[in-house]
């Protein structure tokens, strides 16, 4: 039977955001009222990352004839490029040298694999969620309080970004060396640390050495020229990956919220139990069963209330491979009107993984020592020396 081959979708089609059929309605939730707003950080933002740095943390200044001259920062865009590749300095509209001057190019992107994987760019759905501690919603009050009632929290999910290094030619050009000197004393100082806005994004450099030239030209004046690579290990969350993710689960979501109340009756007690004998019309007798009290929260059974919210954990102390798992405790005696404690009372954990019921062929005490025999062909592994294994169940 001929069947439609699913294809991954287009760029076109991220970008779009086009709605998933099998996303829940209820999961919709609008963020043009949120002051979080969606997270995306592209290309741009770390060249932007760069001149905010120079403007504003570095400020590169020099001083000519006792004033002192702010070091303008360009992007060097391909035909400015060209002509400091050509010249080896940019002039202007009218043919001026432009000194001082510092220009900054992206060459090259490298992809760090050693940090983190997306699995499938195709379908991305890894994401980091978080919690906000306030909002309209969920406000500060003791309102809440008085009224036993749960606030509702808010989560907002943000995708796990693509992690690249980037590599920058900078050059930097004044008419003397002692200007030149000044600014690169700012910019080696500087080295190291994570370039960028603070309220925005930041991102680790490195600049291994520096070129020195002096350029001597005929009948003008001269002009000293250093240059370097810039290298920030960046990362990147592209406007298409977010729409895609917000297309399988809502970037942001919330809990559920709860009221909890307290019934106690205010009738008779004695409504409840009724052993008289009635006689209708003198001929026919019956007895009215006993109706049992209705148990209140309150007066419940200590012993039954502790048995069931009773939950131990315990980390196995011997494991005998392949199948065989023993814990030091005893099983918590369970109150006469319950069935007694068994393997259905418990749930084990294999390295932080949950063991299906299938795979348990029987879990027993006796004289301190509970035992466990898993099976492993409905694992689908053995069980080695070193794995964390838990219990967590009705012990003492």
């Amino acid at each position: 039977m001929y069947t439609k081959k699913v294809l991954p979708k287009t760029q076109y089609e991220l970008s779009k955001g086009t709605p998933n059929k099998e996303f829940e309605r209820h999961n919709d939730v609008r963020r043009d009222d949120d002051k979080l707003k969606e997270l995306s950080i592209g290309l741009y933002d770390i060249d932007y990352a760069i001149k905010y740095y120079f403007d504003q943390v570095i400020k590169p200044e020099i001083v000519e004839f006792g004033v002192k001259v702010k070091v303008p920062v360009i992007y060097g865009s391909p035909e400015k490029w060209k002509n400091i590749q050509a010249d080896g300095y940019f002039r202007d509209r009218e043919g001026k040298i432009q000194s001082p001057l510092i220009s900054y190019r992206r060459s090259s992107i490298t992809r760090n694999r050693g940090l983190s994987s997306k699995v499938d760019a195709n379908f991305p759905s890894l994401y980091y969620t978080q919690e906000v501690a306030y909002t309209q919603t969920n406000k500060y009050d003791q309102f809440s309080i008085l009224t036993n009632s749960k606030p509702v929290k808010t989560y907002i999910n943000t995708v796990i970004p693509e992690y690249i290094d980037l590599t920058y030619d900078v050059v930097i050009w004044t008419d003397y060396i002692e200007g030149m000197n000044k600014i690169l004393e700012s910019v080696i100082y500087t080295e190291g640390s994570y370039w960028g806005d603070v309220e925005k994004f930041k991102f680790r450099s490195k600049i291994d050495n520096f070129t020195n030239t002096t350029d001597l030209m005929q009948d003008a004046d001269r002009v000293v020229r250093t240059s370097f690579q810039l290298s920030i290990f960046g990362h990147i969350v592209p406007d298409v990956l977010v729409k895609q993710l917000s297309s399988k689960e809502s970037e942001k979501v919330f809990d559920t919220r709860q009221f909890v109340f307290e019934v106690t009756p205010d009738a008779d007690p004695t409504v409840f139990q009724q052993t008289e004998d009635m006689v209708l019309g003198g001929a026919t007798s019956f007895t009215t069963p006993t109706v049992r009290s209705i148990p209140n929260s309150l007066s419940a059974d200590p012993v039954l209330v502790a048995y069931l919210y009773a939950a131990k954990s315990l980390t196995a102390t011997t494991i005998t491979v392949p199948d065989t798992v023993y814990f030091t405790g005893t099983f918590l005696t369970a109150p006469s009107s319950l069935p007694a404690t068994s393997v259905l009372n418990f749930t084990f954990f294999i390295n932080g993984q949950y063991v299906e019921p299938t795979a348990i062929i029987s879990f027993t005490e006796s004289a301190g020592i509970c035992t466990l025999v898993v099976s492993t062909a409905q694992l689908g592994f053995t069980l080695a020396l070193t794995d964390e294994i838990v219990a967590v169940g009705k012990f003492t």
